[in-house]
C-alpha cells in the first residue's frame, strides 16, 4: 500500500528541517543526564567537560565529530581535560547508532542545563568526519586579548559573542582541578566579577587579559552585572558555535529532548545566582537550594 503523503512534501520537510526528532535522542539525553548530575543535583565534571567539547570540535574548522573520530581528544594537548568525556560520548554514539558530531552538541546543551544554565537549542543531522581538523586553531590559556579576539573574528564571532562564550568558564576548572569562580556548580556571572577583581579561586591568564582589554572590558563589566544580559548573549553564541561548517537548513530540531531532561533548570539558575550573591555562604546556600528543587 502506497503512502498518501506526497514525496515532494517529505522532501520539502527535510529541506526545511521539519522532520520529527528521532525518538532515540530522548534515550540518549536520559542516559547522559544520569552522568551529568550527581545525587545532590550538582553538575559533574563530565558535564563541565561536555560543555567544552562543542568549542573544541567546532572551532578548528567544523562541527563534524572529528574531536572524537579523528582522535583529536587523545592526540592534542589542548584537549587533555576531555579525554574521558570524549570516550563516553564516542561510546554512546556507537551504542545508540547516532552521529558523533550531534552527540557532542547534545552533550554541550545538557552540560549547560546540568550547570543550571539557560536552554541551548539542539539540532541533529551533522555529517561525521574521521579526518582531523587543522591544528593550532584554539587560543591558549595564556593568549593575549588581541590574538583571541582576532581568532574569533576569523571564525565569524564578534568581540561581544567571544566574551559571552568565555562565560562558560563559570562552571569550569583549570588543569589542576581548581574552580574558575566561587560558584562552579552554576553557570552564572560571578566568574566575570571574580576574574576582574582577582578573587576567583583560580583564573586563566587569557581570561584576565580579556577582562582588561579596552576592546572587551565593557562587555565583561556588562555581563558581570546582569545574568539576563549574559544569557541573552550566551545562548545565540553557543548555538552559532554548534553550526560552524554546518548547513542549518538540513538539520532537525531536537531541542525538546533538552527541555524534557531539564525542564526547570533555567529558572533555578537565576534563583541560584541571586541566592549565592545574597548569602555569605555562597555555594553552601546554592547546594541546599539545589537539594530542595532538584528534579
Amino acid at each position: 500500500m502506497h503512502s498518501s503523503v506526497p514525496v515532494i512534501s517529505i522532501l520539502s520537510a527535510v529541506a526545511a528541517g521539519q522532520i520529527t526528532c528521532p525518538s532515540v535522542w530522548t534515550d540518549v539525553a536520559t542516559d547522559l543526564k544520569a552522568l551529568f548530575v550527581d545525587s545532590a543535583g550538582a553538575a559533574t565534571d563530565d558535564a563541565r567537560a561536555a560543555i567544552r567539547t562543542t568549542f573544541h570540535d567546532c572551532f578548528p574548522e567544523a562541527c563534524d565529530g572529528s574531536l572524537i573520530l579523528a582522535n583529536e581528544c587523545s592526540d592534542r594537548g589542548e584537549n587533555s581535560q576531555m579525554v574521558d568525556i570524549c570516550s563516553t560520548l564516542g561510546d554512546k554514539a556507537t551504542e545508540y547508532n547516532v552521529s558523533t558530531a550531534d552527540i557532542i552538541q547534545l552533550g554541550a546543551a545538557l552540560g549547560v542545563a546540568a550547570a543550571l544554565g539557560p536552554t541551548i537549542s539542539f539540532k541533529v543531522g551533522r555529517v561525521d568526519s574521521s579526518t582531523a581538523n587543522p591544528t593550532g586553531q584554539l587560543p591558549g590559556a595564556n593568549s593575549d586579548a588581541d590574538t583571541i579576539i582576532s581568532d574569533f573574528e576569523a571564525k565569524g564571532f564578534t568581540a561581544t559573542e567571544l566574551i559571552a562564550l568565555v562565560g562558560a568558564h563559570s562552571a569550569a576548572k583549570n588543569l589542576a582541578g581548581t574552580a574558575l569562580d566561587s560558584t562552579v556548580d552554576a553557570l552564572d556571572t560571578n566568574f566575570y566579577t571574580e576574574t576582574a577583581d582577582g578573587t576567583a579561586p583560580a583564573s586563566l591568564q587569557s581570561d584576565i587579559n580579556l577582562s582588561n582589554s579596552s576592546t572587551t572590558s565593557a562587555d565583561w563589566a556588562s555581563f558581570s552585572s546582569s545574568l539576563s544580559d549574559w544569557e541573552a548573549a550566551f545562548v545565540p553564541a553557543m548555538e552559532k558555535m554548534g553550526l560552524l561548517g554546518v548547513e542549518e537548513s538540513t538539520l532537525t530540531d531536537c531541542s525538546s529532548v533538552v527541555t524534557a531532561a531539564f525542564p526547570r533548570r533555567r529558572t533555578r539558575a537565576m534563583q541560584f545566582a541571586g541566592a549565592s550573591r545574597r548569602s555569605p555562604h555562597g555555594m553552601a546556600a546554592g547546594a541546599s537550594w539545589r537539594a530542595r528543587y532538584h528534579s
